[in-house]
C-alpha cells in the first residue's frame, strides 16, 4: 500500500513541475542533449524548458546554443549555473569568455564577465560553420 502511494507522490511532483524553475540534473550521470557527454561539472551546467514542458539540460552553455539553433525548439526558458552556483536566467548573464569548458566553447556564466547571450550564440554559429562538435 506504501509503494502505492510514494508513486502517486511522485506524480503529483512532477505534474507539477510546470518548467517555469531551473532543476538541478542529476550531475554526473545525465546526459547532454547536445553532445551526450555527462553533465557534471556545475560551473558550467545549463538548462533549458520548452513550450511543451520538456526539459534538457547541457554540459556547457555553448552546446545549449548549438542546440538551439541546430533543433529550433519552442523554448520557455534557459539558464546557465553561474560562478556563484546559482541558476540565472541564460539572456540576461553576463559570461565570462576564456574558460576551459566542458566542450571547449570557452565561457562560463559569471556576473563579473563582460559578454552576453549572444556571444555564446555566436560562438556555437561559429563552431557549426566550422564543422560541428569538436
Amino acid at each position: 500500500m506504501s509503494l502505492r502511494l510514494l508513486f502517486a507522490a511522485l506524480l503529483l511532483v512532477v505534474a507539477c513541475d510546470d518548467g517555469s524553475k531551473a532543476v538541478d540534473p542529476v550531475w554526473g550521470k545525465q546526459a547532454c542533449a547536445h553532445c551526450a557527454m555527462l553533465v557534471s561539472d556545475p560551473r558550467f551546467g545549463a538548462e533549458l524548458t520548452t513550450r511543451e514542458g520538456d526539459r534538457q539540460f547541457f554540459d556547457d552553455p555553448g552546446c545549449m546554443a548549438s542546440y538551439v539553433a541546430e533543433r529550433s525548439p519552442h523554448v520557455r526558458r534557459m539558464w546557465v549555473h553561474d560562478a556563484s552556483g546559482a541558476w540565472v536566467d541564460a539572456t540576461e548573464a553576463h559570461f565570462r569568455s576564456g574558460a576551459s569548458s566542458p566542450m571547449d566553447f570557452g565561457f562560463q556564466a559569471d556576473a563579473a564577465g563582460s559578454g552576453d547571450w549572444s556571444a555564446v550564440v555566436a560562438a556555437a554559429a561559429k563552431r557549426a560553420g566550422e564543422g560541428g562538435a569538436r
